[in-house]
């Protein structure tokens, strides 16, 4: 059994769609240009929608296992969670809409504000003036959304999930907008899950861009195609629902999340989730040849996942999973293999060799499910964030801190080299504290 923990201290850089973006290297004229990273088809897409793969691993019948480890069978390996669908096109056309504003029935702006309103304060948390102070100034009626059936609905799932979750899309989370949310996706109340799909250009993604830049179906060795439906027309498929996912609130401590990558149904690569922290625990010690959280991911993949998620139809694909305190892991989420997912402390062109290799591996030796076959293929390489490049990771929120106005107005004190200058800062902060004069 080979086993590898990389020593890296380069990282792609991603942008909110998920693109990386290397470290500029200096070119040589003899160096050919790199193949392009690969992109999705529309099948892939829809399964890695949160209701496709959610109830298959929220109940597994325990008859459909093969355990193989000393681990105790488990029914169930994902975080429980509600789905609502269908949305009403109203909400759809609302989180489209220009500016941030919510609708009617929200009751409160954020769990952030303090309860100390005074009765000037609407319920939603804006204060009456906020909206009058300006009507001679325009005359154009800005439109008002309500969805109290819906509403209803985000408020009966918090009460079944504990009274805290995390919403998403079909696809996105909005961890892009948590500055919006005392920098977390928890939310206690209505008024957050909507402030924060509100606020999100990844939930936007999901609504405008998710069936765009697809590939044509690929085909895999001994495997049939499925139609993909006019991959390349930019529409989604006839029967395509958008959907609000609302998951229970955990404390997952970010050093046990991990990302898997999955090419040719085999595990090839796995990466430390929050490739910006070092954490000293996920080091391998000089004693330790193979690292244990490799173990448990490969083996809890092998049980449960392995050409079970889309019923063994997708071959190529990336899982994102947690590792409890009790060595169980669990399945956060799926993504679709290819650049709009982030590579993390990996790249998309050498993940597509490592698959290749593993892939000519297969072929050589013939895939009939033997343990002499399994035993050929190469553990999955995992990569953690060492001593030598914490200083050197780039973190691929941190141009979603806030909003870019905010920044351009404290920018307006840089000084003439192009640095930051500490007292436009101060001097920013007293213009925030004064009156406003407008």
């Amino acid at each position: 059994t080979l086993f590898a923990i990389k020593m890296t201290t380069q990282q792609p850089q991603v942008d909110n769609d998920g693109d990386h973006h290397h470290h500029h290297q200096q070119d040589t004229p003899s160096e050919e240009e790199s193949p392009a990273p690969p992109r999705p088809t529309k099948s892939e897409v829809q399964s890695c929608q949160f209701s496709k793969w959610y109830p298959t691993f929220r109940s597994i019948p325990k008859s459909s296992i093969q355990n193989t480890t000393t681990y105790k069978l488990r029914k169930n390996v994902t975080i429980e969670s509600n789905i609502i669908k269908p949305l009403p096109n109203e909400f759809i056309e609302y989180l489209l809409s220009d500016g941030v504003r919510l609708p009617t029935c929200a009751v409160r702006v954020s769990s952030c504000m303090k309860d100390d309103t005074a009765d000037t304060t609407n319920d939603d948390g804006w204060n009456d003036s906020d909206d009058n102070d300006d009507d001679d100034s325009s005359n154009e009626e800005v439109k008002q959304y309500n969805f109290p059936n819906l509403t209803s609905q985000i408020q009966t799932a918090l009460e079944n999930l504990g009274g805290n979750c995390m919403p998403k899309l079909n696809w996105s989370s909005p961890k892009d907008a948590t500055w919006m949310n005392c920098g977390t996706l928890k939310c206690t109340k209505v008024g957050d899950v909507y402030l924060l799909l509100k606020s999100s250009e990844f939930v936007s993604f999901d609504l405008e861009r998710a069936w765009d830049d697809l590939e044509p179906a690929i085909a895999v060795e001994g495997e049939a195609v499925e139609n993909d439906q006019g991959n390349d027309d930019g529409k989604p498929p006839k029967d395509f629902e958008y959907e609000l996912v609302l998951r229970k609130w955990c404390n997952l401590h970010p050093s046990m999340e991990f990302r898997c990558f999955i090419y040719n149904h085999e595990l090839i690569a796995i990466s430390q989730r929050h490739s910006t922290k070092f954490y000293s625990h996920l080091q391998l010690s000089d004693e330790d040849e193979v690292h244990p959280t490799t173990d448990i991911i490969h083996a809890f993949f092998e049980t449960y996942v392995q050409r079970r998620f889309a019923s063994g139809k997708m071959h190529r694909y990336v899982m994102d999973v947690y590792v409890d305190s009790q060595e169980r892991t669990w399945v956060v989420d799926f993504n679709v293999w290819g650049s709009r997912t982030d590579a993390l402390l990996f790249d998309w062109v050498e993940l597509m060799g490592i698959g290749e290799r593993v892939r000519d591996i297969k072929k050589d030796i013939g895939e009939n499910g033997g343990e002499e076959v399994d035993a050929e293929i190469p553990m999955p390489e995992l990569r953690v964030v060492t001593k030598d490049m914490k200083d050197l990771t780039y973190d691929p929120l941190s141009s979603f801190r806030g909003p870019m106005d905010v920044m351009n107005l404290m920018g307006a004190g840089n000084n003439d080299d192009g640095g930051f200058e500490p007292s436009s800062f101060k001097n920013f902060m007293e213009q925030c504290v004064r009156p406003s004069e407008m």
